[in-house]
């Protein structure tokens, strides 16, 4: 059987995810290639997922209890706030995010499961006091997710009613990812993973730069 760990160690990982996302940005900044990679949305995120499955060195067992919960509450609050508009203010996916369940695509079950885990690593680097840890990780991803609706309404991953995202969204990211987070001090949960922390950055990076080149494009039309 194939040891996936010894066969894709952290250092070649960590040069694949620069690699990835410096074509990411390329392709979506280029309109001729920007379809195809929007298409290919899904499939980036069940990979970020594999990679963290790859590189995780974590000895407690619980921490796929925390995952499972992450992915269930996500989805759910996903499906509670497009059906509703209450959660997070009144949106619609475009369906460009592939398979959907109560007009909710399955992936973001997966989106929120990977950005609690990478935002725990990387504040755990920090500090691991039980309150500090989930509030610094609700910062962390709201400041993500401020990032990313801009570029996500710009590539027609989903769109926000009036054209602009409400308060309530960042709100409720805030306040399901601390709770979120909460559960890893809750179940003394320690994520080793050194590869983490890079792939957040590089998120950060890409919707960052993706921003600028939206704006642009903006500007000039």
């Amino acid at each position: 059987m194939i040891n996936l760990r010894k066969t894709f160690p952290d250092k070649e990982l960590r040069k694949f995810i620069v690699i990835f996302y410096t074509v990411g940005i390329i392709g979506m900044t280029l309109p001729l290639s920007r379809p195809v990679f929007i298409w290919l949305i899904p499939f980036q995120f069940l990979l970020n997922l594999a990679i963290l499955w790859i590189s995780d060195r974590t000895a407690n067992p619980k921490l796929f209890i925390a995952a499972i919960i992450a992915f269930l509450v996500g989805f759910f609050v996903e499906v509670a706030g497009v059906n509703t508009g209450i959660l997070f203010g009144g949106y619609a996916y475009d369906g460009g995010m592939g398979p959907e369940l109560f007009n909710t695509p399955i992936v973001m079950g997966i989106v929120w499961l990977i950005m609690v885990y990478m935002g725990v690593a990387v504040v755990q680097r920090y500090t691991l006091h039980p309150l500090y840890l989930p509030i610094l990780t609700g910062v962390l991803l709201t400041v993500y997710d401020f990032l990313m609706e801009p570029v996500a309404m710009w590539l027609g991953m989903w769109q926000w009613e009036g054209g602009s995202v409400p308060l309530m969204n960042y709100i409720t990211w805030f306040i399901v990812s601390v709770a979120l987070a909460a559960l890893y001090p809750l179940l003394k949960i320690r994520i080793s993973n050194r590869v983490a922390p890079i792939l957040f950055l590089a998120f950060m990076i890409f919707f960052l730069i993706l921003n600028g080149v939206a704006l642009i494009e903006k500007w000039i039309a």
